[in-house]
């Protein structure tokens, strides 16, 4: 317990219904709003450096292995991969960087975001027995979230940025007006260089596969490790990560938050503080 409160205590974990307060935007010439700053860029490693203390941490017994921040905005972001998980019996490494993007986008717009905070026992990305998806299912039917959002990081050797999973379109539910959407808010911000499905997300039992199953658009976010905060890293070195947390920022920004009181919310699975 002490384990996870300090990381808690880095990371500032919400109560129910609770999210941190954004910073006051600024308008640019153009009408775009300017949210994220190198501040944020120290703080993303602050918080990857309090995951990374956990990443092959077995969570102590009668403490969850995942957390949850609670917003407003409709949007859910999940980050499965956080710290290390098991697979078929083989430990893999953590997908560095995903839960401190989490973290942010979930304080910076208000989105709901479910991460790993000590290693898995079980993949949520390949397998559907656990009490990660057990979770997930609940936020979906409390929440109804418009869109989830699930990251993951991809080797620095990918010819691309962000790969766009979405099985074959399939994920989208239809939807596929969100997709422009997407590319269109982090092409304004200055990432370039997409591809789609390159990681399709349609095998396996993977989180956009289950998502889209349950009725709700969900893409898969393949990011180059290039793009996102490690626990060693220097901010003055991350003029990319700032350009990719304030295109998800502007992106998530244009999902109106519903008029319901997120701090009604009673879900069956406890949430890890």
């Amino acid at each position: 317990m002490k384990r996870l409160l300090c990381t808690a205590a880095i990371l500032g974990f919400c109560l129910i219904g609770c999210h941190s307060g954004a910073p006051q935007s600024r308008i640019s010439p153009a009408g775009h709003r300017f949210l994220v700053a190198k501040d944020h860029v120290r703080e993303t490693i602050e918080h990857e450096q309090a995951f990374a203390q956990y990443y092959d941490v077995t969570a102590p017994a009668g403490e969850n292995w995942f957390a949850i921040d609670l917003g407003a905005t409709p949007v859910l972001v999940v980050a499965g991969h956080a710290t290390a998980q098991t697979r078929e019996g083989t430990r893999k490494a953590a997908d560095r960087g995903t839960g401190s993007l989490a973290v942010m986008l979930h304080k910076l717009t208000g989105a709901t975001a479910i991460y790993t905070v000590y290693a898995s026992p079980s993949d949520p990305n390949f397998d559907d027995d656990n009490t990660f998806k057990e979770t997930l299912s609940n936020l979906l039917q409390e929440i109804q979230p418009v869109l989830v959002l699930d990251l993951h990081t991809s080797h620095a050797d990918r010819p691309y940025a962000v790969d766009f999973g979405t099985m074959g379109g399939k994920s989208l539910l239809e939807r596929t007006d969100v997709l422009g959407h997407l590319e269109e808010a982090l092409r304004g911000a200055g990432v370039q260089d997409f591809s789609n499905d390159s990681f399709s997300a349609q095998h396996h039992r993977t989180i956009t596969k289950w998502v889209s199953g349950h009725g709700v658009p969900c893409i898969q976010l393949e990011i180059n490790s290039t793009w996102l905060i490690r626990a060693t890293d220097n901010p003055a070195k991350f003029h990319r990560f700032e350009k990719l947390l304030q295109g998800l920022v502007n992106f998530l920004q244009s999902f109106e938050p519903p008029d319901a009181n997120t701090a009604s919310i009673d879900l069956s699975v406890p949430i890890t503080r």
